[in-house]
């Protein structure tokens, strides 16, 4: 496939995921993995800085650093037509560090980007965050990923986060440490903008992502949390070639 027509797929997967056409969003690391995706016709992949830090030998993505992300967007995006939600690297605090990192994916044709609130929990500074993303890169969608304690108050307390975050300018909130289908019910309904569901190894696994759809969901991100069990279903789906 010639580069112009990769760049017209990957442009059609982003506006179908905005219109509401791609509800599951496996994730892909490394070009084996993205083809694997890719050839189960899936259109667009999630790409954890949690699993590009492992393929890195690191025990965390809190070391993980914006030059090791770019090389692998960069990989990914040359050898398949993947839309990518690229969720950035925890180390990138400052607006001007987050700024800098947005430039260089939308140069590789990223169109959408997960911030997450852990290691920059203030809401004013997020606010800076994505009001100035906004400004310099408009075609540019922002996930704000939203740590919730496992608790009432907690959960309460992320969607206050949540509401505020949304009319700073985010396009969508996803919610980190919900386990319950009570809690996804509650965040679906007193978050006031689209939601993107998290599951992983870590969160209830009999919540299926027609379950989460029929909440309200707009699309559920599929995690698979540990690199060997990833590497496990590449070797079976190449296991016949």
């Amino acid at each position: 496939m010639h580069w112009e027509e990769i760049e017209q797929k990957r442009k059609q997967a982003n506006e179908d995921f905005l219109s509401g056409k791609i509800p599951l969003i496996p994730s892909a690391h490394d070009p084996l993995s993205a083809q694997a995706v890719e050839d189960k016709e899936f259109p667009m992949a999630y790409l954890s800085a949690d699993d590009v830090s492992k393929l890195y030998g690191y025990a965390s993505s809190y070391i993980l650093n914006a030059t090791e992300m770019i090389a692998s967007v960069r990989s990914i995006t040359q050898v398949s037509a993947l839309a990518l939600l690229v969720q950035l690297p925890l180390d990138a605090r400052s607006c001007q560090q987050i700024i800098r990192q947005v430039y260089e994916l939308r140069q590789l044709g990223i169109r959408m980007i997960q911030i997450d609130d852990e290691k920059n929990p203030s809401s004013q500074e997020l606010t800076q965050i994505i009001v100035q993303v906004n400004h310099y890169f408009p075609e540019v969608k922002i996930v704000m990923a939203i740590r919730a304690n496992a608790s009432i108050t907690g959960i309460e307390a992320a969607v206050t986060k949540a509401n505020k975050l949304l009319h700073a300018g985010a396009d969508f909130i996803l919610f980190q440490g919900l386990y319950t289908e009570g809690e996804y019910l509650y965040t679906s309904q007193y978050t006031n903008g689209p939601l993107l569901a998290l599951l992983n190894k870590n969160n209830n696994q009999d919540l299926s992502y027609s379950a989460l759809q029929n909440m309200g969901y707009y699309a559920t991100v599929l995690q698979e949390g540990h690199i060997h069990r990833v590497k496990k279903i590449y070797a079976e789906a190449y296991k016949d070639t």
